[in-house]
C-alpha cells in the first residue's frame, strides 16, 4: 500500500511541476499584445518571449538526458526546480526586454530539464504494457498548462498587472516539487549507468531520430496555434483579448482528454503508436484551410476544439513511441533526442509564425503550416513500428 501511495505521489508530483513549467513557457502567448507594449516590440519580437523559454529547453535535453541515464532522478529533480522558481519568478521584474528574454533563457533550461525527467520517471515508475495510458497522462499536463497559461494570462494582468503572469506559475512547479519530497520515492533511474560509447549510438538511432523530426513537425503546428490564435481572433474577429485567450484555451485544454485517449488507444490496436501519430497530423491538417477563411466565432471555436484534439490525440504517444524505440538503458537519452528535436518546433514557431504572418498573410502562413504537417507524417512511414516495454 505505501508503494502504491509513493507512486500515486510521485505521479501528482510531476504532474504539477510540469503544469507550471508549460503554463510559463506560453505564459507571453495570452498576452502579446502588451509586451507589444510594454516593451516596444513588434509581433515577431514579442513571439521570441516564448523562444527564449522553449531555447533553454531544447540546449539542455540532450547533455540531460546523458544524466538522467547515469544517476538518481531525485537529484536532478531538485536541482532543476531549485533553479527554475527562483530565476522565472526574478525574471518578471526585469526592466528592459533583453534581461526580460535572458531570465526566459536560463529558467528555460531549467523547466525544459524537469519536464523531460518527469516523463522519465513516470514512465519508470510505472514500467509496464500499460505504460502508454499513464505516460499520456502525464503529458496531458502540458495542456493543463497552457489551458491555464491562455486563460488566466488575461485575468492576472487585468487584476495584479502583467508580470504576475510569470510568478504564479512557477510557485505552481514548486507547490509540486513540495508533494514530490513527501511522496519519498525511492531511488530512479533507467538501469545499468550508460557509458560515453552507449550514448552516442544512443544519438544516432535512426528510428528516433525519424519520430523525433515527425514530433518537430507536430509541435510546429501545435505551437503556432497556441501562440497567435489568440491575436488572430482579435484582428480578424469581434472579440477582445480576454474573449480571444479564453476560447483558444479551449486548444490545449481537449489535450487533457485526447493525449490520455490517445494513450489508451495505442496500446488498445495492438501497441501500434505509428498508427495514432500519423493519424494525429492527418486530422489536423483540414482546420488549417478551414480557419484561414472569413469564419464566425462558433466555427472558431469548434476549429480550435478540434485541432487541438486532432493533435494532441498523437503527442503523448510520442513519447512512449520513442522510448519503445530506445535500446535497453538508453531510454532516457533517447527520449532527451526527441525533445531536443520536438522542441525545437516550440523554439521555431512562434518566430516564423509571426514573420510569416507579417511578410505574408494569415492565409499564406496557415498553408505554409499544412506542408510542414504533411511533412511529419511521410517521414513516420520511413521507420518501423515499437513494442510495449516490458515489466522488469
Amino acid at each position: 500500500m505505501r508503494n502504491h501511495q509513493s507512486r500515486a505521489g510521485v505521479f501528482v508530483a510531476c504532474f504539477l511541476v510540469s503544469v507550471g513549467v508549460n503554463a510559463y513557457m506560453i505564459a507571453p502567448a495570452s498576452i502579446v499584445p502588451l509586451l507589444v507594449d510594454v516593451f516596444d516590440v513588434d509581433k515577431a519580437g514579442a513571439g521570441v518571449a516564448i523562444s527564449a523559454a522553449v531555447l533553454g529547453s531544447v540546449v539542455v535535453q540532450i547533455p540531460f538526458g546523458f544524466l538522467m541515464d547515469r544517476y538518481d532522478n531525485r537529484l536532478l529533480m531538485t536541482a532543476g526546480t531549485a533553479v527554475f522558481v527562483p530565476v522565472a519568478v526574478a525574471g518578471s521584474f526585469a526592466t528592459g526586454y533583453p534581461l526580460f528574454l535572458a531570465s526566459r533563457a536560463v529558467a528555460g533550461v531549467a523547466g525544459g530539464a524537469v519536464f523531460v525527467l518527469g516523463t522519465n520517471v513516470v514512465a519508470q515508475v510505472f514500467a509496464g504494457e500499460r505504460q502508454g495510458v499513464v505516460t499520456t497522462v502525464f503529458i496531458a499536463s502540458a495542456p493543463l498548462g497552457f489551458a491555464i497559461s491562455q486563460f488566466g494570462g488575461p485575468l492576472l494582468t487585468d487584476a495584479f498587472g502583467w508580470q504576475t503572469v510569470f510568478v504564479a506559475y512557477p510557485l505552481l512547479s514548486a507547490l509540486g516539487y513540495l508533494v514530490f519530497r513527501l511522496s519519498r520515492p525511492a531511488a530512479i533511474r533507467t538501469g545499468d549507468r550508460i557509458t560515453p560509447r552507449e550514448f552516442g549510438h544512443a544519438l544516432r538511432n535512426r528510428a528516433v531520430l525519424l519520430v523525433s523530426f515527425s514530433g518537430f513537425c507536430s509541435y510546429l503546428l501545435y505551437i503556432f496555434m497556441n501562440s497567435w490564435m489568440p491575436t488572430y481572433a482579435t484582428e480578424q474577429l469581434p472579440l477582445s483579448l480576454g474573449e480571444a485567450g479564453a476560447i483558444t484555451a479551449l486548444l490545449p485544454a481537449v489535450g487533457m482528454v485526447a493525449r490520455p485517449v490517445g494513450g489508451w488507444l495505442s496500446d488498445y490496436v495492438g501497441y501500434r503508436r505509428r498508427l495514432i501519430v500519423v493519424c494525429s497530423l492527418a486530422f489536423a491538417l483540414p482546420a488549417f484551410f478551414v480557419v484561414s477563411r472569413t469564419i464566425s466565432v462558433a466555427l472558431f471555436s469548434a476549429v480550435m476544439l478540434g485541432v487541438g484534439f486532432s493533435l494532441q490525440f498523437g503527442m503523448g504517444v510520442y513519447y512512449v513511441y520513442t522510448r519503445e524505440l530506445a535500446a535497453d538503458g538508453r531510454g532516457g537519452t533517447s527520449l532527451a533526442v526527441f525533445t531536443s528535436i520536438a522542441f525545437s518546433g516550440t523554439l521555431v514557431s512562434p518566430t516564423l509564425g509571426g514573420w510569416l504572418i507579417d511578410a505574408f498573410s494569415w492565409e499564406t502562413t496557415f498553408f505554409l503550416y499544412a506542408l510542414i504537417g504533411i511533412a511529419g507524417i511521410g517521414v513516420l512511414f520511413l521507420t518501423r513500428d515499437s513494442s510495449p516495454t516490458p515489466i522488469d
